[in-house]
């Protein structure tokens, strides 16, 4: 008679959240959001890929919803979203996901962070945070302007409704 062993159980490199890992997540980004909104808040510049916004996570009333929320985020006047659109004409890509990060007016102190799928690394040496700043000054000037990425985003907005 041949026996059979068990079964092992497939390990992924991140396990599903649990619910305090989610509730913990979710008051820090309630937190960083209400820095945002103070009237002393931080300035803060995003470029968003038009592939981020229109990929679906949830039904189509909570991405309208999250929709509509960044649309209103982004009329703050400490907030510049511009949107990377499909149609960009540049040899860049809004694939790189990183923040530079500026203490004071002085450049000489940005810092790049940069996720990785499995870490983060914090880059400031200084070739390094020149070549990220000017990776994002040619995708800023690609990217839709605030207002034209606003409508934009209120269109994608809409036509969620149907």
């Amino acid at each position: 008679m041949h026996r059979h062993g068990r079964l092992s159980r497939k390990r992924r490199a991140h396990p599903r959240p649990t619910s305090e890992d989610v509730d913990r997540q979710v008051a820090v980004r309630l937190e960083r959001e209400a820095i945002l909104r103070q009237e002393d808040g931080p300035d803060v510049s995003f470029i968003l890929s038009e592939s981020a916004l229109r990929r679906s996570i949830g039904d189509a009333a909570t991405m309208r919803s999250q929709l509509l929320h960044l649309a209103e985020v982004g009329k703050q006047s400490n907030v510049a979203l511009q949107v990377f659109p499909f149609d960009a004409q540049t040899y860049e890509t809004a694939s790189f996901n990183f923040i530079i990060l500026r203490f004071g007016d002085d450049a000489a102190s940005d810092v790049i962070y940069v996720e990785t799928f499995t870490d983060a690394d914090y880059l400031d040496r200084p070739d390094a945070v020149r070549a990220y700043t000017r990776l994002w000054d040619r995708l800023r000037a690609a990217a839709l302007g605030p207002v034209e990425s606003r409508k934009l985003i209120l269109r994608m907005a809409d036509d969620r409704k149907r």
